[in-house]
């Protein structure tokens, strides 16, 4: 009797010990890989703490400095502290801070209650605007390929960073996918799904298809703008967030364990049953 009753719990106790190992597993792989600075995020940051008031990225000084380069031109360590601490360092007369006060009207930046990782979050975001960047040629030579960068294709279709030329922004007129709740303009159709069946032809569409010709002919895209829009429009559905695969796994291993648990709870009720009959086979 005893040697049924130890054989019944065995596989509970092994199913248990499952359910606890993948619970440490999932959190150990979670930790392990902690999500980096988002330049999305940044991206995202710079316009809502009004960054763009006062700077541009490439298109020169307003109210501030042009942030183009920022990233190699200023230490990582006086960046952060910078735009966290702002009104300290002017205090305590930082040469780079009383510098920049003097060439700037004496205007101070302005604390704005970033955390250090929010401020990280900018510093990738101005990193990776600044990798995508590059000199334009001279007019009459090929351009060569370019590498797309989504975060920034984003920015141009929203008119976060206004194109080089002048031109409108895509979405006075476009909508598509992968912009949240700003939602877009619809007086040109949603974009997004073209990108799959046109692939990079589409990009062709501002400088050579009415009604957009008239507006594009004098003020095209440069070859950089085009590949950070189509790298924006490539990604704006297939891409999936690391943090949404993250949470996608946590919920699948909580739904793991719960199931577990209810089977050990339904197979509970019914092991008294089993074990009595056990019982009055062996009394036999």
């Amino acid at each position: 009797m005893n040697t049924s009753r130890i054989k019944a719990g065995k596989p509970w106790r092994a199913m248990a010990l499952l359910a606890l190992l993948l619970s440490l597993a999932g959190s150990i792989l979670l930790a392990a890989a902690p999500p980096g600075p988002s330049p999305e995020a940044g991206g995202k940051l710079f316009q809502q703490k009004g960054c763009a008031a006062c700077h541009t990225i490439g298109q020169g000084d307003r109210v501030g400095p042009d942030l183009k380069g920022v990233t190699a031109q200023r230490k990582r360590a006086w960046l952060i502290r910078w735009l966290l601490e702002p009104d300290k360092m002017l205090a305590e007369k930082d040469p780079i801070a009383i510098k920049l006060l003097k060439k700037y009207n004496n205007v101070p930046m302005p604390n704005l209650g970033l955390s250090k990782a929010q401020a990280e979050e900018l510093i990738a975001y101005l990193a990776s605007v600044a990798q995508a960047s590059k000199p334009q040629l001279p007019a009459g030579k090929k351009a060569p390929e370019t590498t797309g960068n989504p975060i920034i294709g984003k920015d141009l279709f929203t008119g976060a960073i206004a194109f080089q030329n002048g031109g409108l922004s895509c979405m006075a007129c476009h909508s598509i996918a992968g912009i949240g709740a700003l939602g877009g303009g619809a007086l040109g159709p949603d974009l997004t799904l073209v990108y799959g069946k046109l692939g990079a032809a589409m990009i062709t569409w501002p400088q050579n298809v009415p009604p957009m010709k008239p507006i594009y002919a004098s003020e095209p895209l440069t070859p950089q703008e085009q590949a950070n829009l189509l790298a924006f429009f490539k990604g704006a559905v297939a891409q999936r967030p690391t943090q949404a695969i993250g949470q996608l796994a946590l919920l699948s291993l909580a739904g793991l364990i719960v199931l577990l648990v209810l089977a050990q709870l339904t197979w509970r009720r019914r092991l008294p049953g089993v074990r009595q009959s056990l019982v009055k086979r062996g009394s036999k």
